[in-house]
């Protein structure tokens, strides 16, 4: 990390805090013996070139003295003038109507489109023709999805939920919300009942206990949460508190998954298959750095349970290479543990299957493949916008674009992916969780009012009766960007969603 800091050996000392003080009071003592500003030209008061002169003197000698204050760390002072400004422009701009009626229409084209490729396949087999036919211009005006709608958020449980991972909750549930109503409103006149809605909580119980890594040989080996249910345990229930806290004020139901559940959908063996088949290209593709498909499973010798980081010694076997292999989706992993050997993964076995683990990248192109194979389901996924451009681009639309023109699956549709505004700090890096970070980087929020910020956990036991209250002030913040979509188009600072609560009356984040 880098710091805007003072030179070590330049620390401010009791003197430099003194005269630091001192040039501050000089300067307001000049400007309260200067005259008064005019009295207003048409609303505008103005000021002499000497008063403006003394403000700005002012203004640098706070700075000088909020610096000096902390020798031991010193923390700098910034001044804004109070302006909130949501400028039109790409998103912003496109979706000034709102997002529900887009989402709603694009839900409504997968179903046509899922129907449409059905009807070529049977075409197909019956004229030997599958060609598709254009749709209707009307296909989508009035119409609602049938099918139920999951809203997917994720997280790692290695800390507690902080102020970012809040906010892609809150605008989660919002989504739901506001997606209900509209569907409840559109078919308030008719027959048809709008669709289920749920909340999903996907739990990535398989990152990396870091304190258990270790590496051998030059290669890196995890023990994953799930596999130390001690420190699993720490922070799951804070994820069930805060999904249930939204739950309840949504109006919307929620489940909560966990990595085990993802590699046991029944679209997984067809899944992996494909990522075993070309885990050469894919391994680059995705691993810019290792050049290996992040796939892992935990030794399954007991109390050993590593696993390789990074995929670096997996063997890779599909149907074509297996003699015995009856089944068109039948693929095999080999494992290394360093301790015990190798170990295997067989695709067609679900409960080796469920074993599976696999890295962010590697991770969201699998659950991207396993939702476009459901169709008898909608997913939609919300996630921080830190995710959103090069990211999405590289790790999941060119490869899912080269699934679909190799499979002939999902033509015409990707998946349906939201992205939360993202929480910042004063430099514009995005809140980031403790655990990631150098201890005490955060240190001046306790100064500054906002370390509640940090966790959820830290929330209330900072503000223990009362921490509900302000989590639903951010709750409702979130509320007023839905109110007005270009808000959702943006980013927002700690500072601003601190000064937000305070304008409240409240101060429970401090």
């Amino acid at each position: 990390m880098n710091d805007i800091t003072i030179p070590k050996g330049n620390h401010p000392t009791p003197l430099a805090v003194s005269t630091a003080f001192q040039e501050l009071a000089d300067a307001v003592s000049k400007l309260l013996r200067e005259p008064l500003p005019s009295p207003p030209s048409h609303g505008v008061i103005t000021s002499t070139d000497s008063t403006t002169s003394l403000r700005k003197e002012i203004l640098l000698d706070v700075q000088k003295l909020v610096t000096a204050l902390m020798p031991e760390k010193p923390i700098f002072a910034s001044f804004h003038d109070g302006m909130v400004h949501d400028p039109l422009g790409s998103g912003a701009y496109a979706f000034q109507g709102g997002l529900i009626q887009p989402l709603v229409e694009a839900l409504v084209r997968d179903e046509v489109m899922v129907a449409c490729q059905k009807s070529s396949s049977v075409n197909k087999e019956v004229n030997g023709s599958s060609r598709l036919h254009p749709l209707p211009e009307d296909t989508f005006s009035n119409k609602m999805p049938t099918q139920p709608i999951v809203i997917h958020v994720g997280a790692q449980p290695n800390n507690s939920p902080h102020l970012g991972t809040l906010v892609v909750f809150c605008y989660a549930f919002w989504l739901a919300r506001k997606l209900s109503d509209h569907m409840h409103s559109v078919t308030s006149q008719s027959p048809n009942k709008p669709p289920d809605i749920l909340v999903e909580l996907d739990l990535v119980d398989t990152a990396p206990v870091s304190q258990l890594s270790r590496e051998i040989d030059g290669i890196q080996y995890q023990r994953s949460l799930r596999d130390v249910p001690d420190i699993l345990s720490r922070y799951v229930q804070d994820y069930y508190e805060v999904m249930g806290l939204l739950s309840s004020w949504a109006d919307i139901p929620f489940t909560v998954r966990y990595q085990q559940d993802l590699f046991s959908h029944h679209t997984m063996p067809q899944v992996v298959h494909h990522l075993v088949k070309h885990h050469s290209v894919l391994g680059r593709q995705l691993s810019p750095q290792y050049g290996a498909l992040g796939l892992r499973a935990a030794c399954p010798v007991p109390e050993c349970c590593l696993s390789e980081k990074h995929g670096q010694l997996n063997k890779y076997k599909y149907n074509d290479q297996m003699q015995s292999s009856t089944n068109s989706y039948e693929a095999e992993i080999v494992f290394h543990c360093p301790l015990h050997g190798p170990h295997t993964i067989n695709t067609c076995d679900s409960a080796q299957l469920s074993r599976l683990e696999a890295n962010a990248p590697a991770r969201n192109l699998i659950r991207s493949m396993s939702h476009l194979l459901d169709v008898g389901t909608h997913h939609v996924r919300v996630t921080g916008s830190d995710y959103a451009g090069t990211y999405q681009e590289v790790f999941l639309y060119r490869p899912l674009a080269a699934w679909s023109t190799l499979t002939g699956l999902s033509a015409g549709r990707i998946p349906h992916i939201l992205y939360a505004p993202l929480i910042v700090d004063w430099s514009g890096a995005k809140l980031s969780k403790s655990l990631y970070v150098q201890d005490g980087a955060y240190d001046s929020m306790k100064l500054l009012g906002g370390y509640g910020f940090i966790s959820y956990q830290e929330l209330k036991k900072k503000h223990e009766g009362t921490s509900y209250e302000t989590f639903k002030k951010l709750w409702r913040e979130v509320e007023k960007w839905f109110a007005e979509p270009k808000k959702l188009f943006r980013m927002y600072s700690i500072e601003y969603l601190l000064l937000v609560l305070q304008e409240s009356g409240d101060n429970s984040t401090q």
